[in-house]
């Protein structure tokens, strides 16, 4: 997928939402460390960071588990921060952001980013408040292991957003 970039306040309005989407009875919602941690990154751009145009790419749980990952995005970007709830299983997950614009296959070498899910509901996530670059891509993937060998299911998958901008 390209990059479609919009500008920011509509992207901080997508993630605001999807942080407050109720997601189980062990997380409800995006919790309110990562609503401030969200809402910091936003100020951080919009104050110092130039204010660029953004994207927020919605990370589904059913998509991640299939073989090839999720692509996010398949250019050169950068990724300003990864958020993602598990569902409410209790097997262990752990979700890749892969540089690469077509799959998985180089994930051992190429994973930029590893989030572990060990508990149903779990929430995590990741910013860099001055982009990380991705040099060729963004793949989100989900395996059972942290060396990316097994494939999850999407049951135990999280959903998510990356929110990128341009390289």
């Amino acid at each position: 997928m390209a990059l479609s970039l919009e500008d920011s306040n509509l992207v901080w309005q997508k993630a605001k939402i999807a942080l407050a989407t109720p997601g189980t009875a062990a997380a409800p919602g995006g919790g309110s460390v990562a609503t401030a941690a969200f809402k910091a990154l936003k100020e951080r751009l919009a104050g110092v960071g130039g204010n660029p145009t953004l994207q927020l790419v919605p990370i589904v749980a059913s998509s991640i588990d299939d073989t090839g990952g999720q692509i996010l995005a398949d250019v050169a970007c950068r990724l300003y921060g990864v958020f993602g709830r598990k569902q409410a299983t209790g097997v262990d997950t752990f979700l890749n952001i892969i540089d690469d614009a077509t799959d998985d296959t180089f994930a051992e070498t190429v994973a930029k980013i590893v989030l572990p899910f060990m508990e149903s509901g779990d929430e995590a996530f990741v910013i860099y408040p001055a982009g990380l670059a991705m040099t060729i891509g963004v793949v989100a993937k989900g395996y059972v292991d942290n060396d990316g060998a097994t494939d999850a299911a999407a049951a135990d998958t999280p959903n998510g957003f990356v929110i990128i901008g341009a390289a």
